[in-house]
């Protein structure tokens, strides 16, 4: 009888392990560009959890978005994490969104702050160099135990960037100008 009850502790205890790793999900972008990568992701409750740095303020899943700024012509990103506010029976609360850098510095974040407040976002100068973000919430549609939210995140291309295009645009019609005037 004692070996039982041990087996299906031990059963009970993986297939919790399970539900904790199957909530987690890393997604890697690649090198951001200034083409906008979606990604919308239905996630499910796994096991609770709290940070230290955020109190009280639970989680049960965690997804990781890894990418690499390779081009010295983006500056920045420009990042929203959207919620789907419980149809169908999913629903997401604590949505915090946080972006690091390769050394697992935290540089930038956002957290939902209200029942009107329905999205994250981050817009932080980047340089060459990997970084990653983490969106974390917990995961409570009534009935289902999963959210959906939708993540969408593009490259901000440099201001003298757009300095050097006005510039070139500025000469071209000079040039007309004074072609015409001949």
């Amino acid at each position: 009888m004692k070996l039982v009850q041990t087996m299906l502790a031990f059963a009970l205890a993986g297939a919790m392990a399970a539900s904790a790793s199957a909530a987690d999900t890393t997604y890697n972008m690649g090198t951001l560009s200034a083409t906008p990568y979606i990604n919308t992701a239905t996630v499910s409750a796994g096991t609770e959890f709290t940070l230290p740095s955020t109190g009280a303020t639970p989680f049960n899943f965690t997804d990781t978005y890894n990418f690499t700024v390779g081009n010295s012509s983006v500056a920045g990103t420009a990042v929203t994490v959207d919620l789907d506010l419980g149809s169908f029976g999913f629903h997401i609360s604590n949505l915090k969104l946080d972006l690091f850098n390769a050394a697992n510095t935290w540089l930038d974040g956002d957290i939902v702050s209200g029942l009107l407040d329905v999205s994250v976002s981050v817009d932080a100068p980047l340089t060459a160099g990997d970084y990653h973000f983490m969106v974390r919430g917990f995961a409570d549609g009534e009935g289902t135990g999963q959210g959906i939210y939708t993540f969408t995140t593009a490259a901000v291309p440099e201001a003298k960037t757009y300095a050097m295009m006005l510039a070139g645009l500025g000469l071209i019609g000079f040039t007309v100008l004074r072609r015409r005037s001949i």
